[in-house]
């Protein structure tokens, strides 16, 4: 066999060889000295991360260029994470993941907020950490389970490998994948085996006096010779770890329920009833999936599955550190105690949920030259959750009274749901042809269809106040004089709100439609070389129709749909060299592209935008330049190292304009550059070895960029300015101790530490004046398990040390003596054990 196979993507593994120019014979002995007479053949497995074998690493087979290629002959760079390695360190979804991922990175503080947040590659974004109101624009990251897109929350399990794309991928996965793409591959049903697992855990959490369970299942049943059928399923539950006090007593819903009053015999000035809880903060999360495959021959193969995933609790990881305790703002004859590290203060409680489904059918034919194969997918996710403002709104004296009455009312509470679904249908077809040792050319052609709903809602109240303001007498509408700083004297102090005391309404409605052809073509121009080009053309249509009801200031804006167009080609060049067997040099040019849109905002009215020019965002777009060297030697170390150089023009900012309508804009010019690593080795001792990563990129604006908006300020940014929600640096160091004792025990130990620097959270200052930050942050996770088929236990240790990290920093430190001063925090230590069987 030829070392020209192995460039091909097949699976058979060569002895070593000597390099073959004098170049490829220095970076040969650089890396692994002088070149043995020959290597043992190494099996194949088609897991990420394998187990070894007397210490050498099984070869990494990746599906990314949608057919199967070792992971170091795939010119760009790629991470593969097992679902082992997920397990060994404590990964649960994909904002976990990131930790474990340098160059990736999301803002994780649970499924709360997954309705608008995103991962992010490469530091590729310039839209703030967003909380609340749904994504507006197109994520800069793709993500898929398989070949099918996939938006909302769900847990990692039962999953074969996850696949991380780094750097733009416009010509195989589209629009979207401005910055790279993440590929979930769970793991497929077997023909002609009956398997299954049986696993539970349950553990404590720090800070908690709950208890963390987690129940998940696996069956493989094979239907006869040609069918098979798996099911997957995981529950888990996640106590919480703060205690919050100042919650009211409410009648009703979370949302629009009064608080009830301490004296009914005194509607106006009577106190709430308040109340406190421990380990408010808790969620539970189902994932299921079902999959048939049908394979009557070689040549034919069919797999249609279901996946369903829903989470549901309470807030998230926010506390209050700086209220130093005493009387409550908003009703003196009322004592609040200090905050604390795991403290939070609240009037209202703030459940969220969510739900996620994908529904996909995989066909392909081997018809000799080339596979055909066909995705269908359908997904839908819907999300709603509670948030609260009114420590908030107290603190702002120029607009308290609109909403809490004059005097304020002691029982104000000013309460936001936050609503989003999405529903997307896909279908592509491709046409891969098969390659082999004897083929100069290979070829990857497809074409895409996408239309997709999505929707968002965004609604407040303030329950019961209107009711005080008519008991009070007042019979006029309040307002304030400016001049003055005072408000409307009594009768003038009536309230308005609209059924259910809800006086703002904003809905949005997105439609989209993508349809586009895609091709790359390689050509194999000598024994060990090759070049490859790609394009993907886009015709692509949307739509924005947003709506706005704010009562208390007489504004009503009716549905006004706007629209926009794009047509766009993108591009792909890269060409990489084996100068020694399983060494590959690569070079390469990509483009990402991303959608346009509109803004379906007003343009009259007390929230209208005086410049049209925000009614409208166009389509943002990067360049990828990008060099670097992979490789496998013969005791299975792989290694990657890669730099990039990633210009992106307009790009795309979503946030609140200074009148604070949700919009879209576009910025003129950013870039990022840096270099990964990424390193999987055994060490001296063969039971012994190392995974490590790192990843630097300073991604930032390039020209200063200013919108005009109104008397309430501009919007713009500055060259220099860091990109938000990534870090400059990133790295995660896992050591693995794998040993057999004896009498069929297998020991595995795992020390695993991740690192970030601080990560910026936006462009725009804060309250303070300054753009708010997460400081660096380093955790130590630790696993230990015995296993003696079919049987296995472990014990798992995230957090190690148990560090207080902040995520978010708070915002103010003036409003109401410090009670609104929110910090978001990290998850702190949690011990779990785990019991499995398997057969």
């Amino acid at each position: 066999m030829s070392n020209f196979s192995l460039s091909r993507g097949l699976k058979t593994h060569v002895p070593l060889v000597r390099p073959k120019t004098t170049i490829g014979a220095a970076v040969f002995v650089a890396l692994y000295g002088l070149p043995h007479g020959a290597g043992a053949q190494q099996a194949v497995s088609n897991q990420a991360q394998p187990e070894t074998t007397q210490g050498v690493l099984a070869e990494v087979t990746v599906t990314a260029s949608r057919r199967e290629q070792t992971l170091e002959s795939v010119p760009y760079s790629l991470s593969v994470v097992s679902g082992d390695e997920l397990t060994r360190t404590g990964v649960t979804d994909l904002a976990s993941l990131t930790a474990q991922v340098p160059g990736l990175s999301m803002y994780d503080v649970g499924a709360r907020y997954s309705g608008s947040l995103f991962p992010v590659i490469r530091g590729i974004n310039a839209t703030a950490v967003s909380i609340g109101f749904h994504t507006l624009e197109q994520a800069p990251v793709g993500t898929y389970i398989d070949n099918s897109p996939i938006d909302g929350y769900l847990q990692l399990d039962d999953v074969q490998r996850v696949e991380v794309l780094r750097g733009p991928q416009g010509t195989l996965y589209g629009a979207g994948a401005l910055g790279g793409a993440l590929r979930i591959i769970p793991n497929a049903p077997v023909l002609n085996s009956l398997s299954g697992s049986l696993e539970a855990s349950g553990g404590t959490l720090a800070h908690s006096s709950g208890a963390s369970y987690t129940a998940d299942a696996v069956l493989n049943v094979p239907i006869g010779e040609t069918l098979a059928f798996r099911a997957s399923g995981k529950y888990s539950h996640e106590p919480g770890f703060i205690d919050v006090y100042g919650l009211l007593d409410r009648t009703g819903s979370p949302f629009t329920g009064t608080p009830v009053l301490a004296n009914p015999a005194d509607p106006v000035d009577s106190p709430g009833i308040f109340s406190g809880k421990n380990d408010w903060n808790d969620q539970n999360a189902f994932t299921g999936r079902a999959s048939l495959l049908w394979k009557p021959d070689d040549k034919f193969n069919a797999q249609l599955a279901y996946t369903y995933a829903d989470v549901n609790g309470n807030s998230g990881p926010v506390v209050n550190t700086e209220f130093q305790g005493g009387p409550y703002p908003l009703d003196p004859r009322i004592t609040f105690p200090p905050g604390g590290e795991y403290q939070f203060f609240t009037p209202i409680e703030q459940p969220f949920s969510r739900r996620t489904t994908l529904g996909s059918l995989d066909l392909s034919y081997d018809v000799g030259f080339a596979t055909v194969s066909a995705t269908s997918s359908y997904y839908t996710t819907d999300g709603d959750l509670l948030s609260d403002q009114t420590y908030i709104i107290y603190g702002l004296p120029s607009f308290v009274g609109y909403y809490a009455g004059n005097p304020v009312n002691p029982r104000f509470i000013w309460t936001q749901e936050f609503a989003d679904s999405a529903h997307t249908f896909t279908q592509e077809v491709r046409l891969v042809s098969n390659t082999g040792p004897d083929k100069r050319f290979d070829y990857t052609l497809g074409v895409f269809y996408e239309t997709q709903t999505r929707e968002g809602s965004w609604d407040i109240a303030n329950p019961g106040s209107p009711e005080r303001s008519v008991a009070q007498g007042c019979t006029g509408p309040i307002s304030y004089n400016f001049q003055t700083g005072m408000y409307s004297p009594f009768p003038n102090c009536l309230l308005v709100a609209g059924p259910d005391d809800v006086y703002y309404t904003q809905e949005d409605t997105q439609h989209f439609r993508d349809l586009s052809e895609f091709g790359e073509f390689t050509w194999h121009f000598a024994r060990h070389a090759q070049i490859t080009a790609g394009v993907r053309h886009f015709e692509q249509d949307f739509t924005d129709v947003q709506s706005y009801s704010d009562l208390v200031f007489g504004t009503v804006v009716p549905p006004e749909p706007r629209s926009s167009q794009a047509s766009k080609n993108t591009w792909k060049i890269n060409s990489s060299y084996e100068y020694a067997t399983s060494q590959f040099v690569y070079a390469l040019w990509s483009q990402g592209f991303r959608r346009g849109g509109a803004n379906a905002i007003p343009l009259s009215g007390a929230i209208g935008e005086s410049n049209p020019a925000l009614l409208y965002y166009s389509p943002d777009s990067t360049n990828n330049y990008e060099v670097g060297i992979k490789g496998r030697l013969a005791n299975g170390l792989t290694y990657t190292f890669a730099v990039f150089d990633i210009e992106w023009d307009n790009p795309q900012v979503a946030g609140q304009t200074p009148v604070g309508n949700f919009a879209v804009w576009n910025a003129k010019k950013a870039a990022s550059r840096g270099v990964e690593f990424d390193l999987n080795t055994p060490l001296f001792v063969p039971e012994l070895r190392l995974l490590l990563s790192a990843a630097y990129a300073d991604a930032k604006f390039t020209e200063n960029y200013l919108i005009p908006a109104d008397m309430f300020g501009n919007i713009s940014g500055l060259a220099g300015q860091q990109l938000p929600g990534s870090p400059k640096t990133s790295a995660a160091a896992t050591l693995n101790y794998d040993r057999r004792l004896g009498s069929g025990y297998d020991l595995l130990l795992s020390l695993n530490d991740t690192y970030r620097s601080a990560v910026p959270l936006s462009t725009f200052p804060g309250i303070l004046g300054s753009i708010p930050a997460a400081p660096g942050m380093n955790i130590v996770n630790l696993s230990a398990a015995l296993t003696r088929q079919p049987w296995h236990l472990g014990i798992y240790v995230t957090n190690l040390m148990d560090k207080w990290a902040v995520q978010e920093p708070a915002g103010s430190t003036e409003l109401t003596n410090g009670l609104a001063n929110f910090t978001t925090i990290n998850q702190p230590r949690e011990i779990f054990l785990r019991l499995g069987y398997s057969f």
